[in-house]
């Protein structure tokens, strides 16, 4: 059963913007070198993805001034759209698309592409961790989840970066176009 949208946030007010990060938990996880079944095995539905859940508010990502994403803009990033539907279930707006997208941008910025089902445990696992953070049913609210691939690792030089974070994070949000004029 999907948890009760949170009675503290006004969700059909808010922006679109990162709202209330303080209840927000985020998924982290990386690999030197590619993404395995340590990191996900559908088969036994098991690895760091289903373990790696932090709080937003008091674990920021560690990076040094050398972090490779920093220096060369090596970093990928996606949205996607979850809602809460009529009969209270949680639904994500074509995720496959989303993967996809992530999948070329990776290979053209030398970053190890996830798997599909890699991918899509991240975001099972964000919204998940974040269940209450989505808005009742209605217009233009969802939860908006943002997937980001990145080169983590120290270096000075313009190569492929030694390390590498897949990071799923949320925040509850207003609709995009609200107020907005053509």
């Amino acid at each position: 059963t999907l948890l009760s949208p949170r009675p503290n946030i006004p969700f059909e007010s808010l922006p679109w913007n990162l709202n209330h990060p303080e209840s927000h938990n985020y998924v982290h996880i990386t690999t030197p070198t590619t993404w395995s079944k340590t990191h996900y095995d559908p088969a036994t539905d098991s690895g760091t993805i289903t373990t790696s859940l932090y709080p937003y508010a008091t674990t920021p990502l560690s990076l040094t001034p050398s972090t490779t994403s920093l220096n060369y803009g090596t970093t990928i990033w996606e949205g996607l759209k979850c809602f809460r539907t009529s009969k209270n279930r949680a639904a994500v707006f074509r995720p496959e698309m989303n993967h996809k997208r992530m999948c070329h941008g990776c290979e053209a910025m030398c970053l190890p592409p996830p798997s599909y089902e890699l991918f899509m445990r991240g975001v099972q696992a964000a919204v998940r961790a974040n269940a209450s953070l989505i808005p009742p049913y209605g217009e233009g609210m969802k939860l908006y989840i943002r997937p980001i691939m990145m080169g983590s690792g120290q270096q000075l030089g313009l190569y492929p970066s030694p390390q590498f974070s897949l990071v799923f994070y949320v925040s509850p949000t207003g609709s995009y176009f609200k107020g907005k004029t053509a």
